[in-house]
């Protein structure tokens, strides 16, 4: 296995630190990985460091940075305002624009959660929000118009 360059150890030492510096600031941090326009592979983004107080983490696939930002950190709020844990197929209205749901279901892989396992040490559930198509069916819906390759199904 080839080793690190140094410099990019140090970038990552320092993104790390970031990271850190977030979570203890707002008790978690929300990472995102944008899309890959060579494998057509979907934006990722999720939070890292919610599970410490609430048991789980969040995460959201095919959206933009802003808007991964703004539903994961709406998602968060309305999760804590409800008192109620995420559970499968749970939607979770006003969490973005546009009068949409996003509806969760559990992540089958830890694997796209890296920086939780790097700073953590652990695997906590993960649940991702699945948004709907214009009409407001979801990912395996009989008639969803969204592409299979909209969101990760994580």
């Amino acid at each position: 296995m080839p080793s690190i360059p140094a410099d990019t150890r140090k970038q990552m030492a320092a993104y790390l630190q970031q990271l850190a510096a977030r979570i203890n600031e707002k008790g978690y941090a929300i990472p995102f990985i944008p899309a890959d326009p060579r494998t057509g592979e979907p934006s990722l983004a999720y939070t890292v460091g919610l599970h410490v107080h609430r048991g789980y983490e969040l995460a959201v696939s095919g959206l933009d940075y802003e808007m991964s930002c703004s539903a994961l950190n709406s998602l968060a709020v309305r999760l804590l305002e409800q008192q109620t844990p995420p559970t499968p197929d749970m939607e979770v209205r006003g969490a973005v624009g546009g009068g949409y749901p996003l509806r969760l279901r559990q992540a089958g892989s830890a694997l796209p959660f890296v920086l939780v396992r790097t700073i953590y040490r652990r695997n906590p559930p993960v649940w991702q929000a699945v948004w709907p198509d214009r009409e407001g069916r979801f990912p395996g819906d009989a008639a969803c118009t969204l592409s299979t390759g909209a969101q990760l199904p994580l």
